[in-house]
């Protein structure tokens, strides 16, 4: 990874913690270069504004859905489902940082027209590949009733991260993911 890569880098993390620690108005050029140590200078030269910095951020967490994904090529479609499904609910992402992060995230959809572009666009891109994996695991449902289930998990997915925050414990967060897990690969 080259400087420059390595600069953008801090200043794309500093904007995900500035998000996750203090909402929208906690960011700001000044407050980013500040967090991510680095000149005022450069975060301008990498981005125009604040809604540049916001937009790269909702783009750089939507690649990283995309990674929860990802499987293990020695699985089987089965297993490699199971396997997605089930790193949703890592202990890593269940932290209060990273789910008082999502939280600011969804709601930035409603701050700006751009934001919601990239949120709708990002969940359609995980909803579409998860429901690719849910037609390698059962190729006999079709590309509707694989989407459909697709979306079903998402929410069930979606409502665990915002529950979460709660305090859920290991036994409903285990539910969870054996109900998506049921819903991906049952007979319904």
């Amino acid at each position: 990874m080259s400087t420059t890569t390595d600069k953008q880098e801090l200043i794309l993390e500093a904007v995900l913690r500035l998000l996750g620690q203090q909402g929208i108005s906690g960011v700001s050029i000044r407050a980013v270069a500040r967090e991510a140590g680095v000149g005022l200078g450069l975060v301008n030269y990498h981005y125009a504004d604040k809604t540049g910095l916001i937009a790269a951020a909702l783009n750089r967490i939507g690649e990283q859905d995309l990674t929860l994904l990802d499987g293990e090529a020695e699985l089987t479609p089965v297993e490699r489902l199971r396997a997605a499904l089930r790193r949703v609910a890592a202990p890593r992402y269940l932290t209060t940082e990273h789910l008082s992060l999502r939280l600011q995230l969804w709601s930035l959809a409603q701050a700006h027209p751009e934001y919601e572009q990239i949120n709708t666009a990002a969940q359609k891109t995980y909803r579409d590949r998860l429901a690719v994996l849910i037609r390698d695991a059962r190729p006999e449902l079709g590309r509707a009733e694989c989407a459909r289930r697709a979306a079903d998990i998402d929410v069930l997915q979606n409502g665990l991260w915002l529950t979460a925050l709660l305090g859920l414990d290991r036994a409903s967060v285990k539910r969870c993911v054996t109900r998506c897990e049921e819903i991906a690969l049952g007979e319904k």
